[in-house]
């Protein structure tokens, strides 16, 4: 299981967090001690969700927005009520989606279109030019990187110490 400890006091922004695997994530990033933002067009449901006794017990704290981000200017007052309360933004995790009742063979096109402008839309309104995203990106590799870097030579250092352990003068030699 991945260790999540490092992650504890960032900030994160789920959208669609009041229903499905966006309410699963944002109810998972609070317990494991992150500060939320959860997004949604239903508050009652984020409200309900913030009720709910382990989310009051955990190390997390959790923020509900009620924004429909299919409208830009939703998208950029909940980019601002960010920035406003927290002052920085970790994490941005775009779950939002739209509902239509459709099959997938027979559907009109232009409902596809609609969610995966949605998406297009989303990911690309939280940079403001190409250099601050090749910079998140750089620095988020390069976090992953020292990490992983990391793992590895704990776990080479603890299978060697296993090696002398068991094969003693032969692994010496």
């Amino acid at each position: 299981m991945y260790n999540m400890d490092r992650w504890q006091g960032r900030v994160a922004v789920v959208t669609g967090a009041s229903a499905g695997i966006g309410a699963e994530l944002f109810r998972a990033l609070v317990r494991h001690g992150m500060k939320v933002v959860g997004c949604a067009r239903s508050m009652d449901k984020i409200k309900a969700i913030a009720e709910e006794d382990a989310m009051k017990a955990s190390h997390g704290k959790l923020v509900g927005v009620g924004r429909n981000l299919a409208n830009e200017s939703d998208i950029l007052s909940m980019f601002d009520e960010i920035r406003r309360t927290f002052d920085r933004l970790d994490v941005c995790i775009n779950n939002a989606g739209l509902g239509y009742e459709c099959s997938l063979l027979t559907g009109c096109t232009s409902y596809f279109r609609n969610m995966l402008d949605l998406k297009e839309f989303l990911g690309g309104k939280r940079f403001v030019s190409d250099e601050e995203l090749e910079n998140a990106v750089t620095t988020w590799l390069v976090e992953l990187a020292a990490e992983e870097y990391d793992m590895g030579n704990l776990k080479l250092v603890d299978r060697y110490d296993k090696c002398l352990n068991v094969g003693g003068d032969y692994v010496e030699n």
